[in-house]
Order: structure tokens, then sequence, then C-alpha cells
């Protein structure tokens, strides 16, 4: 049976080269990237520099949902008769 005949019956198609199983997708290690500057902490290659892009993220969304529900409401003026 074709190997890539297996994923469409359900079971997972793992490719071996030299009998090692090749990882396509997962955690990676932050040593193999050499960033410097801000793209040390904000970056989409590390799962730390995209926790860090989803943090800021909500983090200004917070914040501009508070600034618009605390900021001071404005009075109408008072009309004299």
């Amino acid at each position: 049976m074709h190997p890539k005949a297996r994923a469409v019956r359900g079971e997972p198609y793992i490719p071996f080269s030299s009998g090692k199983i090749e990882v396509m997708a997962g955690p990676e290690s932050d040593a193999q990237f050499q960033f410097t500057g801000i793209k040390k902490y904000f970056n989409s290659y590390t799962l730390t520099g995209r926790m860090n892009c989803v943090l800021a993220t909500y983090g200004g969304i917070a914040l501009l949902v508070l600034y618009f529900k605390l900021r001071p409401k404005k009075t109408p003026a008072v009309k004299a008769s």
C-alpha cells in the first residue's frame, strides 16, 4: 500500500528519511534562532515570540476598552430659561 493512501484512511502519514522521523510542526528550540533587539521578544518563529505578540495585542485591546469605559463623561451645558 502506498504510504499516502494510509492518510486517506485516517492513519497518519509520517515521512521517514535515513531512519529518523522528521518533525513537521511543534515547539521549536529558541537556541536555533539568534534575534537581537525587539525581534528577540516579538517574532513569529518561536513559541515565546508568538506568545508575546498575542499578549501585547490583548493588552492593547484591554487598555483601549478601559480608556473608553473610564474616561470622564461630558455633561451637557445647562441652558438658562
